[in-house]
């Protein structure tokens, strides 16, 4: 059963803009895979003048209040900038029960014309089994705070859930200032719905009501092996006590707990990208018919759930006369459940073809780690084989093996014979010999080759300073220009991009190779402790932005400026 959302669609200036673009309706749903009571954020953006309504679940109970406004966005068409200007509509709600629900589609009817935008399946899961100290030792006290924790041992790439429970003995009134836990060590955390969302309940403790509540639930990806400590959280509940006359507040202060984060097994095979998880993977070609010369996309697919946003890109091989033209383009949509980084991630190469006729792929592999089983897996993707029309004008391409043939010592045989008969290096270069070996063609041959790699060598180091130049430069105006931007969500989509973008440069590394586990491997070499720091801060903060469903109601700029201070700073 469903039932049909009414929302009545305020009319700001929609009309005056909507004639100057293309209309649309969109449906945003973050996160897609959740728990049973866990929050879930609907947006609408469109630019049609009409009424608006919507299929939801019965399943799905609305929480909080619906707020609506405009904004905008920057699309970029035919290398030109272009103003999107909308409305939206956002509310929050959870699902009271387990299961696939279908959300959407969103619908705008107006006079002449019905639009409508795409829904989305949602992934409805029981609790997860939380881990944590016996309450009931600590009854004594009338309000105190345990951490509750998924597991106690993991594996490096693995991640934890986190949550605080608050256990009272009185009627809990109002919760102020909380502080999350963290662990004492280098973490990636993500906020599994609002930080200071509470969820309350009653318990059967030894006999006795209890009044809890959950607060502060969150993922964790330790960066590191060791045995770490995760550090009380700290929250203020105003409450009733009995004995009083007016309301008490008092500070809870929460235990500590321990977890391990133990290294990944040896026997690291082939084609690891790092990826701990469960993960599935797919290829496929944009086409298989193409001249001699052409270049095709090979997008590669990689879904699953574990630390899906952290994973290297896969290793392709290609056959000889093919090669990579530019780097791959990464894109993601990726949510952070309970199981991890949720979603899938897309990897699209660019390949030139420099041979004709039919040309075999080799499948593309990747290797993981489970977990669960404590092993690795090795999963590959067949690739259609492509049909290459030949270019007549083309040379033809040497097999590989005449190339290394060719790049074999050729002087190794003479020198071998000279030395068999007992000639001292030396006295070949006094007198003639020495006239005739520097003048011969092939010492000619060779100081020009070195003067010519010389040359070039420095003219490689000139335009690789004139590229971070005009990078540097690039990337300040593309900043300076999002600031004006008031849509929140493109915003740090590009901000993320630009960040990458300069990383990727800097480490002379294809964009998807920047991960956080890259950054941390090139400290203190190329990367200070400090600066390893300030990026982590940036790359959380942008995740949480990008992920947390935050966007409309949070001024980045301060955020921009940062990223602009550490660019300018940067030096290898």
């Amino acid at each position: 059963m469903v039932r049909i959302f009414f929302i009545s669609f305020f009319v700001f200036i929609c009309s005056l803009f909507a004639r100057s673009q293309n209309q649309f309706v969109d449906l945003e749903v973050s996160p897609k895979s959740v728990e049973v009571g866990q929050a879930v954020t609907i947006t609408i953006k469109t630019n049609v003048d009409g009424d608006l309504d919507m299929i939801l679940p019965d399943e799905f109970i609305q929480s909080g209040a619906v707020q609506s406004g405009m904004s905008s966005s920057i699309e970029y068409v035919n290398g030109r900038q272009k103003a999107i200007r909308y409305n939206f509509q956002s509310f929050t709600g959870y699902f009271e029960g387990e299961g696939k629900f279908t959300i959407g589609p969103v619908k705008v009817n107006t006079k002449n014309k019905e639009y409508a935008s795409k829904s989305f399946i949602i992934n409805v899961s029981s609790r997860q089994n939380m881990i944590s100290d016996d309450p009931s030792k600590n009854l004594n006290q009338l309000v105190f705070g345990i951490i509750q924790q998924s597991k106690q041992e993991i594996y490096e790439g693995e991640s934890i859930v986190l949550e605080g429970k608050v256990f009272a003995q009185a009627e809990i009134l109002r919760v102020e200032n909380y502080t999350p836990f963290k662990l004492d060590g280098p973490a990636e955390s993500h906020a599994l719905g609002r930080p200071n969302q509470v969820t309350s309940a009653y318990e059967v403790i030894n006999g006795k009501d209890i009044q809890t509540f959950r607060i502060g639930k969150q993922l964790m990806f330790p960066e590191t092996v060791g045995e770490f400590t995760i550090l009380p959280f700290q929250t203020i509940i105003a409450y009733n006590d009995p004995r009083k006359i007016f309301p008490e507040r008092e500070k809870v202060v929460s235990n500590t707990t321990v977890l391990t984060v133990k290294p990944l097994p040896e026997g690291v095979p082939e084609y690891f990208i790092d990826a701990v998880g469960k993960f599935e993977l797919n290829a496929k070609l944009a086409n298989t018919r193409l001249d001699q010369g052409g270049v095709v996309e090979l997008k590669v697919e990689i879904s699953g759930e574990g630390n899906l946003h952290n994973i290297k890109n896969p290793e392709i091989k290609l056959p000889h006369g093919l090669s990579f033209y530019g780097d791959p383009e990464i894109t993601d949509s990726i949510s952070f459940t309970s199981n991890g980084a949720v979603g899938t991630k897309y990897f699209t190469y660019f390949i030139q073809v420099n041979k004709g006729g039919d040309v075999h792929l080799n499948p593309v592999k990747i290797a993981y780690f489970d977990p669960t089983n404590e092993s690795y897996e090795v999963i590959s993707a067949k690739v259609k084989t492509l049909r290459v029309k030949p270019d007549a004008d083309a040379p033809e391409l040497e097999e590989r093996e005449e190339e290394q043939e060719v790049e074999d010592p050729v002087m190794l045989p003479y020198v071998v014979k000279y030395q068999k008969d007992k000639v001292q290096p030396v006295s070949l270069l006094t007198g003639w010999g020495g006239t005739l070996l520097f003048c011969s063609p092939i010492m000619l041959g060779f100081l020009l080759g070195m003067v010519v790699r010389l040359n070039k060598k420095n003219q490689t180091k000139k335009d690789f300073l004139k590229q971070e130049s005009q990078l540097r430069s690039d990337i300040f105006n593309e900043l300076n220009t999002l600031k004006t931007v008031e849509n929140n969500s493109d915003k740090v989509i590009q901000i993320t991009q630009l960040l990458i973008m300069f990383l990727a440069h800097q480490f002379g590394v294809q964009k998807g190779e920047i991960t956080r586990a890259l950054l941390k491997k090139n400290v203190p070499e190329l990367l200070s402790q400090k600066q390893y720091v300030a990026f982590i801060n940036v790359f959380d903060e942008l995740d949480l932005l990008k992920y947390g469903g935050s966007f409309n109601d949070t001024d980045i700029n301060p955020l921009i400026d940062r990223i602009e201070v550490l660019i300018k700073g940067f030096t290898k």
